[in-house]
């Protein structure tokens, strides 16, 4: 590639015979000045240079299934420690987390696996750290702040059980207002790389690869996120067994619920027009929203749709997420069927059951659901609550809302709310916030 071709003609000189130094011609300009080469030490690295220097610090993760004795994922790691820490991501090391009887872990060294024990994890931004049992002589320097926009990157891990593979991508800085801090990687990062490095051209890590869009849109956990986890993890007393880990898991959800509750209630509910109402527009700006209205002249009524969706969440298994606030409305109108027709339909509308958080019978109880007539500031609304708990985690909840304006017979809108991973008093306080935002213009 261009880097490489550039050094090699640096260290062999010019390209033309040496001979007496030519004059410019008599009319030469700015334009035409020869402008010097760039000093060698400000060109980027040979990425092979910087493959053969390194490769030896990242490592493939592998979950053990205790039983068959067999690997059932893989992901990646990196050295940060001599004393044999290595980075990964959460969802690398999920399994071992919530089911240690059945699983474990391993790290392939090349000539060997040396089984590891996991020490810590911050479930929100995805990370977690293991340690071998021997010291290590190379390992990576981990950043002290992230590079200017534009800075060469260079991406490491094991795609898809292939290998040590490096990949060149661009840092594009941190995703504008997410939920969860990422930084914006244009680099292939594909399944089984996560959970290793991304580095600057000196070799240092920027980020930890973490998940892709495809199309060489890629995201990282910032560097300074991993840096604060290996610094509590450095300052443990001792290793934490199972059952501390697992409630440290739930600390960590606890805390995030607590500080998106009190992001959100510290902001003013915006109001977004539908029809003759106002109901909830863009609660924060993690929220993105759409709108649709659907044409088909076939259809005896109209659907109006709003919908606002955090559209990141927290990995906790394959088969749960959490972390999540969406809401949808839907006004619905018509003007050829008449009161009893519409009110069917409007019926049916309220029945359907919103896309709840996934999870799975092994993650949460059934919902309970208390329904009541409720009167937001003279607006006659059908509201059903519904509460879940989650089975890990006592004191976390996935809350769905469903309400209805019963104000007109041929028109109203339908609205839903679903909070995943919230305290239920939390879950309330933002279910009853919501509410307050219907209205009605006439």
């Amino acid at each position: 590639m261009f880097s490489l071709l550039l050094v090699a003609v640096l260290a062999q000189g010019p390209l033309t015979p040496p001979g007496p130094p030519t004059s410019p011609a008599p009319d030469a300009g700015v334009a035409d000045a020869v402008v010097p080469p760039l000093p060698v030490a400000s060109l980027p690295p040979a990425t092979h240079d910087l493959f053969r220097r390194i490769q030896g610090r990242v490592s493939q993760v592998r979950i053990i299934e205790r039983r068959s004795g067999t690997k059932s994922s893989i992901g990646s790691a990196f050295f940060v420690s001599e004393k044999g820490h290595a980075l990964t991501n959460y969802h690398v090391v999920s399994d071992v987390v919530l089911h240690p009887e059945d699983y474990t872990a391993e790290l392939d060294r090349g000539d060997a696996t040396v089984p590891v024990r996991l020490l810590a994890v911050d479930v929100a931004s995805d990370l977690a750290i293991i340690q071998v049992e021997a010291p290590v002589a190379d390992f990576f320097r981990l950043e002290d702040r992230e590079p200017p926009q534009g800075t060469r990157l260079f991406a490491m891990g094991n795609p898809r059980d292939l290998g040590t593979t490096i990949v060149e991508g661009t840092y594009n800085g941190l995703v504008r207002d997410a939920l969860y801090e990422r930084v914006h990687f244009s680099g292939a990062i594909n399944p089984g790389m996560s959970g290793g490095p991304t580095l600057s051209g000196e070799g240092n890590v920027v980020g930890v690869n973490v998940a892709t869009m495809g199309n060489q849109v890629g995201f990282l956990v910032p560097v300074t996120k991993a840096r604060q986890l290996l610094d509590r993890t450095l300052a443990l007393p001792a290793p934490p067994d199972a059952a501390a880990l697992r409630k440290s898991v739930g600390e960590q959800l606890m805390a995030n619920q607590q500080r998106i509750t009190d992001r959100l209630m510290a902001t003013e509910l915006p109001k977004q027009v539908l029809g003759d109402y106002r109901v909830p527009g863009r609660w924060s700006p993690f929220l993105k929203c759409w709108g649709d209205t659907p044409h088909d002249p076939e259809t005896p009524y109209t659907v109006t749709s709003y919908q606002c969706s955090s559209e990141e969440d927290i990995f906790l298994s394959s088969s749960h997420r959490t972390g999540v606030v969406t809401y949808l409305h839907q006004h619905v109108t018509s003007q050829k069927l008449g009161a009893m027709r519409f009110s069917a339909l409007y019926s049916t509308l309220f029945s359907q059951d919103p896309d709840p958080v996934p999870a799975t019978r092994e993650d949460v109880t059934n919902f309970r659901c208390k329904s009541e007539f409720v009167d937001v500031k003279g607006l006659t609304v059908r509201a059903a609550i519904c509460l879940r708990a989650y089975r890990r985690f006592p004191g976390l909840y996935d809350l769905v809302l469903r309400a209805a304006t019963l104000n007109a017979s041929t028109h109203g809108v339908d609205t839903s709310l679903t909070l995943g991973g919230f305290s239920a008093d939390n879950a309330r306080k933002l279910a009853r916030r919501y509410l307050e935002g219907l209205s009605w213009t006439k």
